[in-house]
């Protein structure tokens, strides 16, 4: 039975592909850390006589071998690349985050042309200052709400894992549940990690009855700090008002004394002057002629 066109343009398609794959070569993905050395395999296959070969960084060329290994200066790699003359892999040595890019490398050997080979570089800073951040919030049925953050550094998206006893979570910075004081002190332990390095951190969390909830800490920050510094400044205020009116009340008192003592003064020398006048009087009246007397007897 004949084929169909169908089935023609099937088996073209599969050999389109298997021409493209020869031609374009394979592709491959490497992760790295700031400050190692990587190793970028050489084009293959290599099973006959190479006579030339190039590599290519970001689309320009950096390296090649024609009988012997030239570097291109100029190129953001200079100085830190080294060439296998007998594999043709190539080295990079002390990476830095901006290395990430693509590399390729193709070629002519005894039966033509190299495939291209295309290796994709990602470099990573390693996960660091892993912190763990917990807040404890007494409820009203005694029990606790409990919120975990975890921060930790890092250049890369990084994957995050919580485990609680024999239960493990994934994919949160967070973690939030509810924590009875029955269950006493429990353990947490976070991990973050990257395509080339892992990094965690531990913690203990328990729920009491005197933890103070959260709402009260806002409250005593926000409302009672001011509340209580503006007393204070009351109360300095009224001792100082107070200080000055007892002075002037003494000063008051000091003054009436003294007019109390000049008034008794003055009193008695009035007195004196009355005495003297009544003297006056009676001996006037002794010395007044005794005649109506006489006249009586006879």
């Amino acid at each position: 039975m004949p084929a169909g066109p169908f089935s023609y343009c099937f088996s073209q398609g599969i050999l389109l592909l298997s021409i493209l794959h020869y031609v374009v070569g394979e592709s491959l993905l490497i992760h790295k850390t700031v400050g190692d050395s990587v190793e970028l395999p050489g084009p293959s296959p290599t099973d006959g006589k190479v006579t030339s070969v190039v590599w290519k960084y970001g689309g320009k060329d950096i390296a090649e071998y024609n009988s012997d290994v030239k570097y291109f200066p100029g190129n953001p790699l200079e100085g830190r690349l080294e060439m296998n003359s007998k594999n043709l892999s190539l080295t990079v040595k002390d990476l830095k985050l901006q290395d990430s890019g693509t590399f390729s490398v193709t070629g002519e050997w005894a039966k033509g042309q190299i495939p291209t080979k295309t290796i994709t570089l990602k470099v990573h800073e390693p996960v660091s200052n892993v912190v763990i951040i917990n807040k404890v919030q007494l409820l009203a049925n005694h029990s606790c709400s409990v919120q975990m953050t975890c921060n930790a550094s890092g250049n890369s998206k990084l994957n995050y894992t919580w485990k609680r006893g024999n239960e493990t979570f994934r994919g949160n910075q967070q973690m939030q549940f509810i924590l009875s004081p029955a269950e006493g002190v429990i353990n947490l332990i976070f991990n973050a990690s990257n395509q080339v390095s892992e990094k965690s951190a531990s913690t203990t969390v328990s729920c009491v009855n005197e933890t103070i909830p959260t709402g009260m800490l806002w409250h005593i920050k926000y409302i009672g700090i001011p509340v209580g510094g503006a007393v204070v400044v009351i109360l300095i205020v009224a001792v100082v008002i107070y200080n000055r009116m007892s002075n002037k009340t003494d000063d008051q008192i000091e003054n009436t004394i003294y007019t109390d003592v000049g008034d008794i003064a003055r009193v008695k020398d009035t007195r004196s002057n009355s005495d003297v006048i009544t003297m006056s009087i009676y001996e006037t009246v002794d010395d007044y002629p005794k005649t109506k007397s006489t006249t009586d007897c006879v």
